[in-house]
C-alpha cells in the first residue's frame, strides 16, 4: 500500500515539475517569460500603419514643442515625418486631432504611473501622510522619465510646458488630460495638512505647477543665470531641492493661521 501510495506521489511531482516541458524553476517566478500578447498577431500592413502613426506623432510633437498648435501646419509635420499629407488627414482628421492624439499618446501612462505611484504611497504611510511624501510620489514618474533623456518625452515635457502657459487653449488642455491626477495629490495634501483652506491648497499647487513647468521647458535660462553651475537636465540636482522647496511653500500658506 506504501509503495503505491509512494509511486503515485512521485508521479504525481513529475507531471507537475514537468508541465508543458518546463521545469518547476522555469516556471517559478524568477524565471518566468513575458505571456505572449493574447489575439491575433498583427499582420505586417497593420504593424507598418502603426509605425507610421508613431513617426507622424514623433515628428507632431516636436514641432508643436517647438512652436506652438498655431506655429505648425499639416505640411511642416508631414514633411518633418517623411510622409504624405494625406496620411496625416486619414489618420488624424484635421492638425487639431493630430495635436490631441500627441497629447493622449503620453498623457495617460505618465498619470498612470502617478496615480499608482500616490496610491502605493498611501498605502504603506496609512493616515501618516506628509507634505514631502504626497509631492514626492506625485513627481517621482516625471523624474523617471526625466532621467531617460529620452527626446520624445522631452518634446512632450516642452509641450505641456507651453500649453500650461497658453491663455487661449491651454486651460482646457490642461484640465482634460491633466485634473483627475492633481485632485488626487490635492487629496493626500489634505490628509497632511488638515485643517487647510482650498484656495490655500489649490494656489500653492499653482506654484508648484509654474516651477514645474519652467524645469520642463528647458528654455536655458538657469544655465545662463548661474553660469552653467545649474542645468535643467539635472533631475538629482533639482528634483529633492523641488519637493522640500513646494512642501515648504504649502506649508507656510496652509498652516499659517494656525501659528
Amino acid at each position: 500500500m506504501e509503495t503505491r501510495v509512494a509511486k503515485a506521489a512521485a508521479n504525481l511531482q513529475q507531471r507537475a515539475g514537468r508541465r508543458d516541458g518546463r521545469r518547476i524553476g522555469e516556471r517559478s517566478r524568477q524565471h518566468k517569460k513575458p505571456r505572449p500578447q493574447e489575439g491575433p498577431a498583427k499582420s505586417k500592413k497593420a504593424l507598418q500603419s502603426q509605425e507610421t502613426r508613431d513617426r507622424i506623432l514623433d515628428a507632431a510633437e516636436e514641432l508643436f514643442a517647438r512652436h506652438g498648435l498655431y506655429g505648425v501646419t499639416v505640411r511642416n509635420v508631414a514633411d518633418h515625418a517623411g510622409t504624405d499629407q494625406a496620411l496625416i488627414n486619414y489618420y488624424f482628421g484635421t492638425k487639431r486631432g493630430m495635436f490631441d492624439a500627441v497629447f493622449e499618446r503620453r498623457a495617460g501612462g505618465i498619470n498612470a504611473a502617478r496615480m499608482a505611484a500616490m496610491d502605493a504611497y498611501e498605502a504603506k504611510v496609512g493616515a501618516s501622510v506628509t507634505v514631502e511624501g504626497a509631492i514626492r510620489a506625485f513627481l517621482q514618474p516625471i523624474f523617471e522619465n526625466d532621467r531617460t533623456a529620452d527626446p520624445g518625452w522631452r518634446h512632450f515635457s516642452a509641450l505641456v510646458a507651453l500649453a500650461n502657459n497658453s491663455k487661449e487653449w491651454g486651460g482646457q488642455m490642461m484640465s482634460r488630460y491633466f485634473d483627475a491626477v492633481i485632485h488626487r495629490l490635492i487629496g493626500l495634501l489634505r490628509k497632511g495638512l488638515p485643517g487647510a483652506k482650498d484656495e490655500d491648497l489649490y494656489w500653492s499647487y499653482q506654484m508648484l505647477s509654474g516651477s514645474l513647468m519652467l524645469i520642463q521647458a528647458e528654455t536655458g535660462r538657469i544655465e545662463l543665470l548661474s553660469k552653467g553651475k545649474c542645468r535643467s537636465d539635472d533631475v538629482d540636482a533639482f528634483g529633492e531641492r523641488l519637493v522640500r522647496y513646494a512642501a515648504a511653500g504649502f506649508r507656510e500658506l496652509c498652516e499659517r493661521k494656525r501659528r
